[in-house]
């Protein structure tokens, strides 16, 4: 699969991306002192059990999503005033949906955040989830091709019906946005690989010149930039599930934005190589909880981030060993649409995991 990327698109994205990065890396650092600050004041700490599981003893203010939210949707606003004046030109219906988006973003992100001050029941958070994937699917975000070139070379994409494009679509939003929320374990864990995927998705989206893909992963990465400064070890404050969720939400429906006009490649199965360590983490946890008779949404310590902590790595080692495995699932995927560039990355990331775990064995 090749594409030949017009100089003029590219110069105007590129400009754009670092534009929206630049701004929403500012205003996520802005915020979170003041956050900080706010959430000592008026009690918004993480609970001790919740602590517990995350191997830090420290509580910690936990409405850091909130500096996400408005480092991605002040920069969105920004530039969605701009098309509404005709100072930009996008021509794009999803991006007529931004209000719509915006709504949902914030009934996800309300729900984690009250959430993590008064707990509310696996069932109703399931239900608000799907709901809100819902709203998306009405609105034109959807799943509706799927993509067995893998399997059978030059074979067309396949539509689906739209029921099955329905639970597709509304199975992989919430399944996202909880494999997400789960990463949030350590410190820095969720933020960073976000950061990652995010990245990943902002060379795909120059690649299949997507204009608003463009637009939401960059300011994806620029709110986990300015957030991550305050989240790595040792953190100053936490997403929250506030956080954590809208990060999810926002990623699941970025990747149907990314795929959603193309007509060479699907968003699935393709993504699962993308989401490969959140989805591979979250999956596992599910079957050893239903396995053991559990609830799968009973907290424990099966994620990979908490073996890896008991198998006597630190948690700088754990990130940095998590981190170099999205990367290798992101060289992977990139390396489908012929960027022989990324196979050095590939290589790279695999000798850094190697190094880290012979470093810990000698």
């Amino acid at each position: 699969m090749s594409m030949t990327l017009g100089s003029s698109f590219i110069n105007f994205n590129l400009y754009s991306s670092l534009f929206c990065i630049s701004l929403s890396t500012f205003i996520s650092l802005f915020f979170n002192p003041i956050l900080i600050k706010l959430g000592k004041k008026y009690n918004f700490f993480d609970s001790p059990s919740v602590r517990e599981i995350k191997k830090n003893n420290n509580a910690l203010v936990n409405i850091g999503g909130v500096s996400l939210f408005v480092g991605f949707f002040s920069v969105i606003f920004f530039i969605y005033l701009l098309f509404k004046s005709n100072f930009v030109g996008i021509y794009d219906d999803i991006f007529l949906t931004i209000p719509v988006i915006s709504f949902a973003c914030l009934i996800i992100f309300s729900t984690g955040f009250y959430d993590d001050k008064f707990p509310l029941s696996p069932f109703l958070r399931l239900v608000i989830q799907f709901s809100s994937a819902s709203i998306m699917w009405v609105m034109g975000l959807r799943i509706e091709f799927l993509d067995l070139n893998f399997l059978i070379e030059s074979y067309d994409l396949i539509e689906l019906p739209r029921i099955i494009s329905y639970f597709l679509t509304i199975i992989w939003i919430v399944g996202i946005i909880n494999a997400i929320n789960w990463l949030d374990g350590i410190d820095g864990l969720a933020s960073g690989t976000s950061l990652l995927i995010s990245l990943g998705m902002l060379i795909i989206g120059f690649y299949f010149q997507n204009s608003i893909a463009i637009l939401f992963t960059s300011s994806i990465i620029g709110s986990c930039s300015g957030f991550l400064f305050y989240n790595l070890p040792p953190a100053r404050i936490i997403m929250g599930d506030g956080g954590s969720n809208l990060l999810g939400f926002l990623l699941a429906l970025t990747s149907i934005i990314l795929f959603k006009e193309n007509t060479n490649l699907a968003i699935l199965p393709f993504s699962i190589l993308i989401f490969l360590v959140p989805i591979f983490d979250m999956s596992k946890v599910i079957l050893l909880r239903i396995k053991k008779g559990n609830s799968p949404f009973l907290p424990d310590k099966n994620h990979l981030h908490f073996q890896l902590l008991e198998k006597g790595f630190n948690e700088k080692e754990v990130l940095m060993i998590i981190f170099l495995l999205v990367c290798i699932s992101l060289s992977v995927s990139l390396l489908f649409l012929d960027f022989k560039l990324f196979l050095p990355f590939l290589i790279s990331s695999i000798v850094g995991i190697l190094i880290i775990f012979l470093k810990k064995l000698f």
